[in-house]
């Protein structure tokens, strides 16, 4: 490089072929290009008559650089570089950051106007939510009565199903014209023993009904599934994630979430509450005087020795009553006979007296004796008179008995004395192993003192029985309690502590070898 601008100094050039020193063509003196080269080196080479007195630079500059072996020129012919994904990124992030950035300044200089959209879009988010539970429960579930894959033209056997017949007209007709008459002033309470037919009941009526969402608590097992269970009867959506996401962010500043499930089963009352508002007061409703209704069925089957159970069992019936006072919503619950004795019920031990009395009580009992002949008719077909009256004799009344009755005859082909045969054997069977393990557990003498009680109970149909006789609480005082749950346990006996069934007090007659009364 030092040789370089020596010989650039002196004006000449260096082959590296030859070893001789030119001069560039660049530096050829031409015609009306005259050079004038001072001493002191190529800062002081001018141009005598160049306008422009820096060319002669910019062509030692170019020189430089060709010597140096520099080859990086442009080439304008090469194709054009394809737009990458990258690119498209970095072009979406900065349209992003500019529109943010306008929201920003948007909101700075009017947050009124801001607001205002906050709110409206709140609003009409709320108002959506809510008309999409209430038509949810308008659509047609078919799963509530349980009569799936019923028509007219039946096959053998789907007789048996009920396709909306109703056994207990007077209860059904006082539901139907006060309980489910508006304004609402009471929430209701259906009790009666296992089998009686409560639930068949209140499904069969709340199906004519406008608004309605039916649960069962049979599967129940803690809050959380109670909560799951409830939200999807009613037609809410907490998997909602776009609308969870939106209203936390733009309103609580992050996404929904509850500390409980206490917490989350109270927020959801508040929506169901929220609904039926809407509906209360929509003004283009044709169901004015209507009121969503929810039935709670088998509330007493939930484990309440869980502490948040008791809770939650306890905010539904205060929801209830809060409801059924201001004319909200209707919710019916449905109960054995025994959850409302003020001394051993779980409901009545758990339930305040007063949100307990503003609840209008219906006792659906064993049926009456046209509706068990009715019954057995619709299902059975013309038996013989005779023979009806001895299927209610031998098994009584209750709708489960019967129906158990009606299965086997309809399935089998046997004759009604062959199936009542059969049942009566396996029953009797059933109570002998029961008091067997009660005599080997309490001892000879206990088992007797039991036995002779029961034998003063067993003279009397179960199905004529009044509901208001509890004879567990009278065992537990005269110190057969433990023996009494373990009959419990075999139901023999049913929760109110007398025989489950007139099968059961047949079967206990003929163990004790009375006449079948």
């Amino acid at each position: 490089m030092l040789a370089l601008r020596s010989s650039l100094r002196a004006g000449t050039v260096c082959s590296p072929m030859t070893g001789r020193y030119s001069l560039p063509h660049n530096f050829a003196r031409t015609r009306g290009s005259p050079w004038v080269t001072r001493s002191n080196g190529f800062h002081s080479i001018i141009s005598a008559s160049n306008p422009i007195p820096n060319k002669s630079i910019q062509d030692l500059l170019v020189l430089s650089k060709t010597l140096q072996g520099n080859t990086g020129i442009i080439n304008s012919t090469a194709p054009r570089k394809q737009t990458t994904a990258a690119d498209f990124l970095t072009l979406m992030s900065q349209m992003i950051l500019v529109g943010s950035t306008a929201f920003l300044l948007f909101c700075a200089a009017s947050p009124h106007t801001v607001s205002d959209k906050l709110e409206e879009y709140k609003e009409q988010t709320k108002i959506r939510r809510h008309a999409r539970m209430l038509e949810f429960m308008t659509s047609d579930r078919t799963y509530v009565n349980g009569d799936l894959g019923v028509s007219e033209e039946s096959s053998d056997g789907s007789s048996l199903m009920f396709q909306g017949q109703i056994y207990h007209p007077e209860i059904a007709k006082d539901i139907q014209g006060v309980l489910f008459k508006g304004p609402i002033l009471r929430y209701g309470i259906l009790t009666g023993p296992a089998g009686s037919g409560k639930s068949k009941l209140i499904r069969t009526l709340v199906k004519d009904e406008p608004h309605y969402a039916v649960l069962s608590m049979g599967l129940i097992s803690g809050v959380k599934s109670l909560v799951d269970a409830l939200s999807e009867e009613v037609g809410y959506d907490f998997d909602d994630w776009t609308e969870r996401m939106l209203q936390g962010y733009l309103f609580n500043g992050n996404t929904v979430t509850f500390p409980t499930q206490l917490d989350k089963l109270a927020f959801l009352l508040d929506e169901i509450e929220e609904a039926s508002w809407k509906l209360k007061f929509d003004s283009k409703s044709n169901n004015s005087m209507k009121r969503p209704i929810i039935v709670l069925d088998d509330i007493d089957r939930l484990d309440l020795t869980q502490h948040d159970m008791q809770l939650a069992v306890r905010m539904l019936f205060n929801s209830a009553s809060k409801w059924a006072r201001e004319d909200t919503a209707l919710v019916v619950f449905a109960m054995g006979s025994s959850a409302l004795l003020s001394e051993t019920g779980e409901i009545a031990k758990l339930i305040r007296p007063e949100v307990l009395d503003i609840a209008k009580v219906y006792n659906v009992s064993y049926l009456q004796q046209s509706e068990a002949d009715r019954f057995l008719r619709d299902r059975m077909g013309e038996q013989l008179a005779a023979d009806r009256m001895i299927v209610q004799n031998v098994v009584g009344t209750r709708v489960f008995d019967l129906m158990a009755v009606c299965e086997e005859v309809v399935k089998t082909g046997d004759s009604t004395d062959a199936v009542l045969t059969r049942q009566l054997d396996q029953a009797a069977e059933h109570v002998y192993k029961g008091f067997s393990e009660m005599e080997y557990k309490f001892g000879e003498a206990k088992t007797r003192a039991v036995v002779r009680w029961l034998d003063s109970m067993a003279k009397s149909a179960v199905s004529g029985a009044p509901m208001s006789l509890h004879c567990f609480e009278d065992a537990r005082r005269r110190g057969y309690g433990d023996a009494m749950k373990l009959l419990l346990q075999h139901d023999i006996i049913g929760a109110e502590g007398m025989f489950s069934s007139d099968l059961y007090r047949n079967a206990y007659r003929r163990y004790r070898n009375m006449a079948l009364a």
